[in-house]
């Protein structure tokens, strides 16, 4: 299925590794331009290089870090400079620590909270008003099933993706007067570099092998299994789509069936 996204300008943040780059290969194989950051620069210029080497599309690497509004600033204006406008942007950049609750220190919740929740409103903050003028626009934020389904020994990243939750609904009545469409993307557990950090933290808060905690773990899975970064960026994919025009202030969990509720 074409998606109509050839030529339009992404925009995705903590797009080097994991599903920020599987979201971006997603989208450049539909043709569209890139704009991509993360804060470590070789990883991000090999990103970069990658991408326009195998899809034949331009991508703009932009060193930022998100903690900081100056680099949010930055990514952006570069971006607009670039490309003269941004049709999409993906909010995918941030991370939470797990481990035992009064294990984890005041500077790990700051930190998280500055770079994944206000790292989001900053980027949305400073896209809104290109998106706005041109009354078009598509908002993703990537959140995390954590926010509605608590996991034990990962209380600071439940509650930023509560918050996200919440921001990403009122984001969206925000942006409906303005063709803005926002919806949000919730990941159960993904194979990638950061789940595997996250099982060592949490079989070890747990007192047990990484191992067979995760085996243990899976085990509640329906599926029986993590899901591919390739699946949430399919997702992904088809959200940043005008395929997608009515999909507006929802956020899809998409994490094999481990989340119950209606």
């Amino acid at each position: 299925m074409d998606l109509g996204l050839k030529n339009k300008v992404v925009m995705i943040s903590g797009a080097s590794k994991g599903i920020g780059k599987a979201i971006a290969k997603a989208l450049a194989s539909e043709g569209a331009n890139l704009s991509i950051c993360a804060r470590n620069e070789d990883l991000l210029i090999k990103t970069a290089c990658e991408l326009q080497e195998d899809m034949g599309i331009t991508v703009l690497p932009v060193v930022a870090d998100l903690t900081q509004l100056n680099d949010v600033k930055k990514f952006v204006s570069t971006t607009v400079d670039k490309f003269g406008l941004v049709d999409i942007l993906v909010n995918n950049a941030g991370s939470a620590p797990a481990g035992e609750f009064l294990k984890i220190k005041d500077e790990e919740w700051t930190n998280a909270w500055t770079l994944k929740f206000l790292g989001y409103v900053r980027l949305s903050r400073e896209v809104f008003p290109h998106m706005r003028i041109r009354k078009y626009g598509c908002i993703i934020n990537i959140i995390g099933n954590a926010g509605k389904q608590p996991m034990k020994n990962y209380m600071a990243g439940g509650h930023i993706n509560a918050a996200l939750l919440n921001f990403t609904r009122m984001l969206a009545d925000e942006g409906k007067e303005y063709g803005i469409r926002v919806n949000g993307i919730s990941p159960g557990p993904t194979k990638t570099a950061r789940w595997n950090d996250l099982v060592l933290k949490m079989s070890e808060a747990a007192g047990k092998d990484p191992v067979e905690w995760e085996k243990e773990f899976l085990m509640k899975f329906p599926l029986r299994r993590l899901a591919e970064p390739d699946e949430i960026a399919n997702l992904a994919a088809f959200l940043a789509s005008d395929k997608a025009c009515y999909v507006h202030g929802t956020v899809v969990t998409i994490d094999g069936g481990l989340t119950k509720c209606i």
